[in-house]
């Protein structure tokens, strides 16, 4: 079972999560920095999904990673749940 932690930023508290049977779309749809993405799949590619993700959170560490991947999680989660667009921010003016 591949596990990676990551800091909450709302209360500080370390999380543990399961991320076994993440897909390629799901990775895809993290906001992750594309510069340390780039870096990640020269030294370990080919790997599974988990495998990237995990050494994602080694490289920039459980307070990054939880910024980026907890809020894309909540973000999610609110939108299908309440059935509501993205709430970030765009440059589009009507």
């Amino acid at each position: 079972m591949t596990r990676i932690t990551l800091r909450d930023p709302a209360s500080g508290n370390l999380m543990d999560c399961a991320i076994d049977g993440l897909t390629h779309d799901e990775l895809s749809a993290l906001p992750l920095d594309e510069t340390i993405c780039a870096e990640i799949a020269q030294e370990i590619a080919p790997c599974l999904p988990e495998e990237f993700l995990a050494a994602y959170v080694a490289r920039v560490g459980v307070l990054g990673a939880g910024l980026d991947i907890l809020s894309a999680w909540l973000d999610r989660k609110t939108r299908d749940y309440f059935g509501l667009e993205s709430w970030y921010p765009t440059t589009d003016t009507p």
